[in-house]
């Protein structure tokens, strides 16, 4: 039962209050070790990878947090904007050090990766990112716990959610030292051009509510890892996944059954338009709301006809 009835500006004012604490929260660093405060980067390279998709003014397509005043009457937590590229990806992962060093040779490759090395960073990154989000969503819970005691359980489900991220990450990052099992598969496909670029981690959705009533369960998220990098004529689509835990196979099925060569390109097409569905962190050419290929995808109709036809 919520801790009295609050009326509808009180709970907006709130929740809203809530949301700005969760924007200008000091988040720290997520190189291990680094207390320093993050700031905000892309989580693919703004030149030339995200100048390479974007429209004449500048601006891509992107899933945004959307939380606005719940007396706008718009419920929807995430949406699709333009937004300037300088804003495009940004999140606070890294301090000013680690944003600069962590990735310099592999940007100085336009973010293509030619080694598991490059592909481990790629995932690690991926990774704090949905963990930050999930932190953000924390800080929101933590506000709202004043007024609601429903905010105490979301808060008890996140921070079990980011200490098994926080797993994901530490095995990564252990992966990228050489220590400690090295399980990781990945592989890169290439496929025509399509202006998307993309950076996120699939959750096994199966994996995380099993086990979300245990306080104490901390085994690693079962993820697939997810980059779409944009490359002269050509997308690149890397998918990796710790073998460790993809107790199903399900991942590296999807890994090393993913057909090459000569396939249709609506095969392609729906396979990309699936991933973005289940994926947060992705932007987009603005021209393409208006391509016919993409239409079944903005009508919001048509989004869950395509979002049940992939992975099931």
């Amino acid at each position: 039962m919520d801790k009295g009835f609050l009326d509808v500006n009180t709970f907006s004012n709130h929740l809203v209050a809530a949301w700005k604490y969760s924007k200008t929260y000091p988040y720290r660093c997520s190189y291990p070790g680094c207390m320093a405060k993050a700031i905000k980067s892309h989580l693919l390279q703004q030149h030339p990878v995200l100048e390479s998709i974007c429209d004449d003014k500048k601006s891509l397509l992107q899933m945004v947090d959307n939380r606005k005043d719940p007396r706008s009457g718009d419920w929807n937590f995430y949406n699709k904007h333009n937004v300037g590229i300088t804003e495009a990806l940004q999140f606070k992962l890294f301090c000013k050090e680690h944003d600069n060093s962590l990735y310099k040779d592999l940007e100085k490759r336009d973010s293509v990766p030619q080694s598991k090395q490059d592909c481990l960073f790629l995932a690690f990154r991926s990774a704090c990112a949905v963990r930050h989000q999930e932190e953000q969503r924390l800080h929101i819970y933590e506000q709202q716990r004043k007024y609601s005691e429903m905010a105490v359980e979301w808060e008890k489900i996140s921070c079990l959610f980011i200490q098994r991220m926080d797993a994901v990450v530490n095995n990564l990052w252990e992966a990228i030292n050489g220590n400690g099992d090295n399980n990781y598969l990945f592989r890169m496909i290439a496929i025509p051009r399509i202006d998307i670029a993309a950076s996120d981690c699939m959750i096994d959705e199966a994996d995380l509510e099993k086990h979300i009533v245990d306080d104490n369960y901390i085994v690693p998220l079962n993820c697939l890892f997810i980059n779409l990098i944009p490359d002269n004529d050509r997308l690149l689509l890397l998918l990796g996944c710790d073998a460790r835990y993809d107790k199903e196979g399900e991942y590296q099925s999807i890994i090393k059954d993913f057909p090459t060569g000569d396939v249709p390109i609506d095969y392609h097409l729906g396979t990309i338009k699936g991933i973005l569905l289940k994926c947060n962190n992705w932007c987009c050419s603005p021209k393409l709301y208006n391509d016919n290929d993409w239409r079944d995808f903005f009508d919001e109709d048509e989004e869950l006809k395509v979002k049940s036809s992939f992975l099931g």
